[in-house]
Formats: structure tokens, C-alpha cells, sequence
């Protein structure tokens, strides 16, 4: 019985806050409406007078090189891993002023600038593709930065690689350069009959040396530069205050502003009440 009046009484207290609640809004309803719609005017006006805003992406291969295993002589890996791109494009210092030229759209720019209207993701998969995207007021101003960073990428990956591929190269010069003495050294001896052995000898080092060859330039030839995966995307509409979002957003602050307002009104009606009737 005690629990059954408990929840009657819980009922009744809450149809008495709903009436409450509706009674006020009830009362304020013209305030309320008037700041709401100041509001979307607001936001309606912002929308109209904001610039617009593009967006260019492009989708980059990053660049592989050999790196052989014990169990796979003839593996490849990325020539730097995909976090530490990413890493260093979030850096203004990762932009030469080539790049800055780019994207500053004639105007002035410093380093500092692009990685703020800048975007660098990696999709799950392939683990050797990153994305970028950069935003600017022209759909290509965008693309000529979008072109100007990848550019930046795909020189920086060479210069990592050129330290290994000039060290293969190095040593294919210098298996050539063997080869070539055995080479001579072949013509000598080849109608030597009592030098038989040592033709026979430098024959399987010149073979040798031919395979060692062939599996260094197979090395070499492992490298693949960064590359783009398609062309450079610059949509014509631009991406930036979205309407279905910055209106309700402005109307939502109105209507706040609204009932803040009227709640002050009553707490100021019913402070001077108390005041009025503590005199009398």
C-alpha cells in the first residue's frame, strides 16, 4: 500500500514539473522565438558571407626498396615506414619553400600554415598508401599543394633510398670491373695448354661473378619510387559550413539564449515580488 502511494505521489510530482515546464515556455514563448530565430538570421548570415572552402586528395604508393631476410633473399619493405611520413608531414619543417610557394596562393605563407589546412591518413589497407588532402580557397590552389607535398614526399623517399641503392650499384660496378679482368685474363690463358687450370678457375670466378651480378641488379631493380595511385582529386563543390548543420546549430543557441533569458526575467519578477511584499 506504502509503495503503490509512493508512486502516485512520484507520478503526480512529475505530471507538476511537466506542467511547470510547459507553463514557463508557455509564458516566455515570444522572447524564445525571437532569439531563436536571431539565431538561425545569424547563422544565415555567417553561411552567406563565409568563404568557400576546397578540398583536393591524393592517394600516394610510398616507395619500396630490397631488404633481404634469411628466409627471403629477395624481399621487399617500404623504404620508410608509413608512421614516420605521416609523422613528419604533421611538421612545418617537413615543407621546403618550394612547397610554400604552392600553397600560399599567391599570398603570404610560412611553413607553419600547411599543416594546419593539411590531411595525412593511412587506410588499414594497403599498408604502403597514405592519403593527402589539403584545403584552401580554390579548388586548385589545393591541387597545386596537394602536388607540391607529394613532390616533397616523393624526393625525401628517394633520398632515403639513394644511400642503399648507390651502395648496390657500388658493388655491381665492382663485380663488373672483376669480371672484366677475368675476362682478360680468359683471352691469356685460353690457348695455354699448360695453363689449363687457371683458365678453368677463372672461368667459374667469371660465372660466379656473372650470377652475383644478376642478383645484385635484381636487387636494384626491386626499388620502386613513390608514386601516385591516381590522379590528383579536386572536387568542384567545395567542403566547407555545411547548412543542414551551421542553421540548427543557430537556432538551438537562440532558443538557449531564449530560456536563460526568461529564467532571469522570473528570478527578477520574483526577487522584487519578495521585495514588495517584505515593505508592505
Amino acid at each position: 500500500m506504502l509503495k503503490a502511494e509512493m508512486m502516485d505521489q512520484r507520478l503526480f510530482d512529475e505530471e507538476i514539473n511537466l506542467y511547470s515546464v510547459v507553463s514557463f515556455l508557455r509564458k516566455g514563448i515570444g522572447i524564445i522565438a525571437l532569439c531563436s530565430a536571431i539565431g538561425a538570421i545569424t547563422a544565415g548570415i555567417f553561411l552567406w558571407r563565409s568563404q568557400p572552402f576546397y578540398q583536393a586528395t591524393a592517394q600516394l604508393v610510398l616507395a619500396t626498396s630490397s631488404n633481404p631476410t634469411q628466409l627471403d633473399p629477395d624481399a621487399v619493405a617500404l623504404v620508410e615506414p608509413r608512421e614516420h611520413v605521416i609523422f613528419r608531414l604533421r611538421s612545418p619543417s617537413a615543407f621546403d619553400q618550394k612547397t610554400v610557394s604552392a600553397c600560399s596562393g599567391g599570398g603570404p605563407a610560412t611553413p607553419e600554415q600547411i599543416p594546419q589546412n593539411a590531411r595525412v591518413t593511412a587506410p588499414s589497407v594497403p599498408s604502403d598508401l597514405i592519403e593527402i588532402s589539403f584545403t584552401a580557397p580554390a579548388a586548385e590552389e589545393a591541387q597545386q599543394c596537394v602536388a607540391a607535398i607529394v613532390r616533397g614526399v616523393q624526393e625525401q623517399q628517394a633520398l632515403i633510398a639513394s644511400n642503399s641503392l648507390d651502395h648496390l650499384k657500388s658493388q655491381i660496378r665492382l663485380l663488373q670491373d672483376q669480371l672484366a679482368e677475368n675476362a682478360n685474363l680468359l683471352k691469356e690463358t685460353r690457348d695455354s695448354g699448360w695453363q689449363q687450370a687457371i683458365y678453368l678457375a677463372t672461368r667459374d670466378d667469371a660465372i660466379a661473378l656473372r650470377k652475383d651480378i644478376a642478383d645484385l641488379t635484381g636487387k636494384l631493380e626491386l626499388y620502386k619510387p613513390a608514386t601516385l595511385l591516381s590522379p590528383i582529386y579536386a572536387p568542384a563543390n567545395a567542403v566547407s559550413s555545411n547548412k543542414i548543420s551551421i542553421l540548427p546549430a543557430g537556432l538551438l543557441v537562440g532558443f538557449v539564449i531564449g530560456v536563460l533569458i526568461n529564467l532571469l526575467k522570473s528570478a527578477y519578477i520574483m526577487q522584487r515580488n519578495r521585495r514588495n511584499r517584505s515593505k508592505g
